[in-house]
């Protein structure tokens, strides 16, 4: 069963909007993204077995194409731009390409 953490930071205590804003940044520079593209960043708890407990992904969702997913095992407040270079570098799971 997962639980979703609500998308706006602002209604989060202790999550900076300004650190979620430089993961957004940082995932359209490292993958040279253009202004139509949407990127998502979101954290999720998860209490099953052999699960991390705390999941960020990355979603990036480009005309067509569907969307690209990275996850990182790690809170979102962990996460730097060097750790953001190093899962961008790996496949996405990719979702609903047409």
């Amino acid at each position: 069963m997962h639980r979703f953490i609500p998308p706006d930071d602002a209604t989060v205590p202790g999550i900076d909007p300004s650190h979620t804003e430089a993961i957004r940044r940082w995932t359209v520079e490292c993958l040279g993204l253009d202004a139509e593209a949407v990127v998502s960043v979101r954290e999720i708890a998860c209490v099953d077995p052999g699960c991390p407990l705390v999941e960020t992904q990355v979603m990036v969702l480009e005309g067509r194409a569907g969307a690209r997913i990275w996850r990182f095992t790690r809170a979102r407040a962990a996460i730097s731009r060097l750790i953001v270079q190093q899962v961008l570098a790996s496949a996405p799971e990719r979702r609903g390409q047409t």
